[in-house]
């Protein structure tokens, strides 16, 4: 069986949502995971996230950009969390860093899978969001 990291998955989502790749995109997510869209507002669920990942790319003219500007990564058995900067831009969107907090569970077989999405970080409970995305 060959192993992944949490690493090589946040590299497949950014490569995955830059390309428009959903299929590919949706296998890193646990079938019951949680996207934070924006503050006070998530989808939940594979079909909820795939279309709010379609959705956010319009927002972004269809070139969004995702980064990370460094990681780290913190395991507690079959559960880790992911501190990260994450860099999000689009060709008329100024780069914003975020600090994104992320949850990954080990799958049985070995895999590890996104189960909480939240580029946001800390920010979804310091203020709403100024503008919407959709």
């Amino acid at each position: 069986m060959k192993q992944n990291t949490i690493e090589q998955q946040i590299e497949v989502a950014d490569n995955s949502i830059m390309a428009k790749d959903y299929d590919t995109l949706m296998s890193i997510y646990t079938d019951d995971a949680v996207l934070v869209i924006e503050p006070r507002r998530s989808a939940v669920g594979k079909q909820q996230i795939r279309n709010a990942f379609i959705k956010i790319n319009e927002f972004f003219d269809n070139e969004l950009k995702v980064a990370q500007n460094g990681l780290e990564v913190l395991e507690s058995g079959d559960t880790a969390l992911v501190v990260a900067n994450t860099i999000v831009s689009g060709p008329n969107f100024q780069a914003v860093e975020r600090k994104a907090t992320y949850v990954f569970k080990k799958s049985n077989d070995g895999f590890w899978l996104c189960a909480i999405d939240n580029s946001y970080g800390h920010e979804i409970i310091q203020k709403p969001c100024i503008r919407s995305l959709f």
